[in-house]
């Protein structure tokens, strides 16, 4: 599994991701659970998690593929609230592709039943490593002391 770099000094996901794989039709799958730390309310997720795992995931896609990408937009449709520490299954697949945008949408649901929880649908657009080089430079002109972070 491909981790983020806040998640790779870890060794696994903050979010809860699990496992992830690629099916041959093109669908991305994750199983995953929110950990107790992303508690909003009693027993349930807190909505920045749900948004937050569904912007990894679905920005995983283009990843699968061997192409590095970053959100240009999303939504979040919150259908039912998430349970904490339950086994949960996110399905993420392109609707279409133009140029180096990519049109993404994903599901999040209950592994046990396959209740609808969220979805999600965006834009990614493919980027290289320059871009964080590029992005380093900007905020390097913007003012403000970067030792003090």
């Amino acid at each position: 599994m491909t981790l983020c770099g806040g998640c790779r000094a870890l060794g696994s996901c903050r979010l809860g991701v699990e496992r992830e794989r690629l099916d041959e039709d093109g669908v991305a799958r994750f199983e995953l659970s929110c950990p107790r730390s992303h508690e909003g309310g009693p027993d349930v997720a807190h909505g920045g998690w749900t948004a937050a795992v569904l912007d990894d995931c679905l920005g995983h896609l283009p990843l699968l593929h061997g192409v590095m990408s970053v959100t240009a937009e999303l939504t979040v449709s919150f259908v039912k609230p998430v349970p904490v520490e339950r086994p949960l299954e996110l399905r993420v697949w392109a609707d279409r592709r133009e140029g180096s945008r990519w049109y993404i949408t994903g599901e999040l649901t209950l592994s046990s039943g396959g209740a609808v929880l969220a979805r999600a649908s965006g834009i990614w657009v493919t980027r290289d490593q320059s871009h964080y080089v590029r992005h380093a430079q900007w905020l390097a002109g913007q003012g403000g002391d970067a030792e003090n972070r």
